[in-house]
C-alpha cells in the first residue's frame, strides 16, 4: 500500500484505511506465527518488527496479536516503509511489537504503544537521531510522536501511528538527562 491515498483521505481516515490494510492481513481470531506471516509492507517483515532479545532471553513469545498486526500494518504503509523508500537504505527497527512481558522487562511505558503495534524505534546508518527524526517530519508522513534520543539513551528514533484518535505529531527530544523535551527541526 502506497502512502498517497492517505494524502487523500486525510489524517482523520487512518481508522478508515486500517479496515483497507486489515483485510489483507491475517484472518479473524489467533494470530499466526511471525514466521509465518511473512512480509508486511514492501521492505518489513515480521520477524524484524517483533523480534525481541529480552523475549529470547525470557523464553517469551513476542507474537503480536491481530490487533497489533493490523496497527503495525498502517506504522509500516504510512511511515516506514516511505521512510526506507525516502532514503534509499535499511531502516534499521531496534524495537517494534512488545508484548507486556517483553516491555515490563525492557523498563518501557506502562503506556506504551509498542505494546499494542503503534510503535518502532529505529535507525538508518549514516543519519544521526536527530537529522532521521527531522526528515520524517520533513517528508510530512502522519505520525503520532517522533521523539530522538541522544546518544546516551539509545541514539535512536521513536515513531508512533494510531488510528485510535487523531494524531498529536508531537516532536520531541530525549536528551541525555533524562526526560522529554519539545523540539522542532532546524
Amino acid at each position: 500500500m502506497k502512502a498517497a491515498p492517505l494524502l487523500l483521505v486525510g489524517v482523520g481516515g487512518i481508522a478508515a484505511m486500517a479496515l483497507l490494510v486489515g483485510a489483507a492481513a491475517s484472518p479473524p481470531g489467533r494470530a499466526a506465527t511471525r514466521e509465518a506471516l511473512g512480509r508486511v509492507g514492501r521492505f518489513f517483515t515480521w520477524a524484524e518488527l517483533s523480534a525481541s532479545s529480552a523475549a529470547t532471553r525470557l523464553g517469551v513469545d513476542n507474537t503480536p496479536p491481530v490487533a497489533a498486526q493490523r496497527a503495525m500494518e498502517l506504522l509500516v504503509a504510512y511511515v516506514l516503509d516511505p521512510l526506507r523508500a525516502a532514503v534509499g537504505r535499511a531502516v534499521v527497527v531496534s524495537s517494534g511489537f512488545r508484548s507486556l512481558e517483553v516491555n515490563g522487562a525492557v523498563g518501557g511505558s506502562e503506556t506504551s504503544q509498542h505494546m499494542i503495534g503503534e510503535a518502532a524505534d529505529i535507525f538508518v546508518a549514516g543519519f544521526t537521531a536527530e537529522q532521521l527524526a527531522a526528515l520524517i517530519v520533513r517528508l510530512r508522513v502522519p505520525f503520532d510522536q517522533v521523539i530522538w534520543y541522544a546518544p546516551e539513551r539509545g541514539g535512536h528514533v521513536h515513531v508512533s501511528l494510531t488510528a485510535r484518535r487523531p494524531n498529536r505529531g508531537e516532536t520531541l527530544h530525549a536528551p541525555a538527562a533524562g526526560g522529554y523535551v519539545a523540539w522542532s527541526p532546524a
